[in-house]
């Protein structure tokens, strides 16, 4: 049993520090405000293994209605 507690906690340990810290910024690829990850306030979605942040409900669900538009949309601004 100690063995499976053990082996339980590693995993766990590895898992967060797999886990990313979410960036100081990020941009609202809807609206393309500027948005504090860690606020309450903001909104997220996941997308193709990456998180998207949102200033507003109406932009993620905006997003989360057709994510492609607006992945693209954000991969392009990242770009410039």
């Amino acid at each position: 049993m100690k063995k499976i507690a053990m082996a339980v906690m590693a995993a766990g340990m590895i898992f967060a520090q797999q886990q990313k810290a979410p960036p100081k910024e990020a941009k609202d690829p809807v609206c393309g405000m500027t948005v504090d990850p860690k606020s309450p306030d903001t909104q997220k979605s996941e997308y193709k293994g990456k998180t998207y942040y949102f200033c507003s409900r109406e932009d993620k669900a905006k997003f989360d209605k057709t994510p492609d538009k607006y992945a693209a949309k954000a991969d392009q601004n990242q770009k410039k």
